[in-house]
């Protein structure tokens, strides 16, 4: 696992020159991995993968979703900005992130008050709730605790954090690249390559699916993954 292309497009951005440096790096180390194989190890007894597990978008701002909830009266924070006291709360994930309501009680009417006002915040692409989740792939809170009563998604350009603190909910950004938005925008995207033995030579596979290629790996390895949501990325085998 190669952190530095996720760390230096969180921190310069993507399209940067660190980030290309990053990559440039990640491509030699591949180098070496290939240049250490024995001839012909990929045509006699040797597979190479290689995938991301995501792809990154610009942020030029933050957007501080507990600001607001603490401006509603909903959170308190002390001076040096943790949450003293909450009624609800956001939790970020970058490019998406989940608002909690804690106490059941309050839920029916909070969450839907929350979901118009929370949409109505600049930089905010879409709010849903649970019963969006099924369309969004996602399991609902009865299924998965750690799932939010809300799930919001950032705008292009835009990511959230977790800040409590200040009168504004847009400030600026702590990373310059993020990503945890919906897979719809190319730039979001992961890849996937793969050579070697029990692999199609020159194949384009178009877009597939991350949850996909653990049991691909699964199958050129001969093992069988049992109960699982991928399927055989076929049009890359032989």
């Amino acid at each position: 696992h190669f952190l530095c292309a996720d760390s230096f497009q969180h921190l310069h951005g993507p399209r940067s020159p660190e980030a290309y440096w990053a990559l440039e790096y990640v491509d030699h180390c591949m180098g070496r991995v290939l240049a250490a194989l024995p001839t012909g190890a990929l045509e006699r007894d040797t597979t190479v993968v290689v995938v991301s597990d995501h792809g990154f978008l610009p942020s030029d701002q933050e957007i501080r979703v507990n600001v607001r909830l603490r401006q509603l009266g909903l959170l308190k924070v002390d001076a040096e900005g943790r949450i003293t006291e909450s009624r609800a709360r956001f939790v970020t994930n970058h490019g998406a992130g989940c608002v909690y309501v804690l106490d059941p009680a309050d839920r029916p009417s909070l969450v839907d008050d929350l979901r118009s006002e929370l949409a109505a915040l600049a930089g905010v692409r879409g709010v849903w709730g649970v019963s969006d989740y099924a369309g969004l792939g996602l399991p609902v809170p009865d299924d998965n605790p750690m799932m939010g009563d809300l799930v919001l998604e950032a705008a292009m350009g835009y990511a959230f954090g977790d800040e409590a603190r200040g009168d504004d909910h847009l400030g600026a950004p702590r990373y310059r690249g993020n990503h945890g938005h919906r897979p719809d925008h190319p730039d979001i995207g992961a890849f996937f390559l793969a050579a070697g033995v029990g692999v199609r030579r020159c194949a384009e596979l178009g877009t597939i699916m991350s949850r996909d290629v653990a049991p691909t790996v699964a199958h050129l390895l001969q093992l069988k993954l049992d109960d699982v949501e991928g399927k055989l990325v076929t049009d890359a085998l032989v």
